[in-house]
């Protein structure tokens, strides 16, 4: 699938823009604070509803506005898609694909999926394992068509039982019956993750190869409970425990996923740009493993690739998209740099200054 167009208004410093875009390379430059970034941030709303910067969604809204709007048409042979997303300060969304009122943001995950790697997604590996839950989560959802119902029922029932332990409802027969619908919906929440983690490991060392020059990773998943004990005997020793603290202390909720190399734990040995470049090789291998379960193309968003990387891994990266042959945004301040790293292989060049973008030849 490909992003011919997008149109933006009210996003940050963005007023209006509508930009027609090719496949591979979208080269966008200019200098820091010019809307760059803004514009990879309106193509990560467009399909998941969300941004990678703020968890705030108001904040996205343009200062002198009371809502942003972003739309984009998608092709792919002989299928074509008009996608739109609004959103106002209240927190309401109006979230169309084909003029058709959409409710679920996953629904526009599902269409187009979108990778957005930039200079926090370091975080993957330092940061807490709730974006780690959710970097498996993604992959999984993306190759696992029944994952995001079973995800959602999940979590509905762990909110429920959560509820009735701050109640003190320590023995109710309702405690009883979201606890074992519970045990049933995490177990096969890790069944998936679990089966998920081992297709992913082979893609991810080819990956890391050829964008890190890293070899011999191993991928450790830990399903939120000992694995040697099951979810309902967890739950039953833990109850008065989970009764006091008022919440389910193990389960799929604390899972979490740990990169080793030669036995070390990564994120120990590794030096902060070695650890840069192994969580940009575990982002393009989710991309890779979608790819070739579901024969569905990510869109990948690229932010200041020259902040990030000396010129060997920028040009390691490019190569690696280039071969893939996805559609990539990718953003920096000198487009010299930018087109050095590609090769000269960019389909179209954009040049952004105080939110208004113009094409370049």
């Amino acid at each position: 699938m490909t992003l011919t167009s997008l149109e933006i208004s009210n996003l940050r410093n963005i007023s209006q823009a509508k930009l027609a875009l090719s496949p591979g390379f979208n080269l966008i430059h200019g200098v820091n604070g010019s809307g760059k970034t803004s514009l990879l941030e309106a193509a990560c709303l467009l399909f998941t509803a969300r941004s990678f910067r703020n968890s705030n969604l108001s904040q996205v809204i343009r200062h002198d506005a009371e809502s942003c709007l972003v739309r984009g048409e998608l092709a792919q042979g002989s299928r074509h898609y008009r996608v739109g997303l609004q959103r106002d300060r209240a927190g309401g969304r109006d979230i169309r694909i084909n003029e058709e009122v959409v409710k679920k943001g996953t629904d526009l995950a599902r269409l187009q999926p979108v990778l957005i790697l930039a200079p926090d997604s370091v975080d993957l590996l330092l940061g807490p394992p709730s974006n780690r839950r959710r970097f498996l989560n993604w992959g999984v959802f993306h190759v696992e068509q029944s994952f995001g119902p079973l995800w959602d029922e999940a979590s509905r029932s762990l909110a429920q039982r959560n509820r009735l332990l701050r109640q003190g409802v320590a023995s109710t027969d309702e405690l009883h019956v979201w606890t074992a619908q519970l045990v049933e919906q995490a177990e096969a929440v890790d069944q998936a993750r679990a089966s998920y983690a081992s297709l992913y490991e082979p893609v991810f060392n080819e990956v890391a190869q050829q964008v890190a020059g890293i070899s011999g990773l191993k991928i450790e998943y830990d399903r939120g409970w000992l694995p040697d004990e099951a979810l309902a005997d967890v739950y039953a020793r833990q109850l008065a425990d989970d009764k006091k603290k008022g919440y389910t202390q193990f389960g799929f909720q604390r899972a979490d996923v740990r990169i080793y190399l030669s036995g070390q734990s990564a994120d120990k040995i590794c030096s902060r740009g070695e650890l840069k470049s192994l969580v940009w090789a575990m982002i393009l291998a989710q991309g890779q493993l979608a790819r070739q379960m579901n024969q569905q193309d990510a869109l990948y968003l690229v932010d200041d690739l020259a902040a990030e990387f000396d010129a060997e891994h920028r040009h390691r990266v490019c190569s690696y998209l280039h071969e893939s042959g996805e559609q990539t945004l990718l953003t920096g301040m000198d487009p010299s740099v930018l087109e050095a790293a590609c090769d000269g292989q960019q389909n179209a060049m954009f040049h952004v200054e105080h939110g208004q973008f113009s094409q370049e030849e």
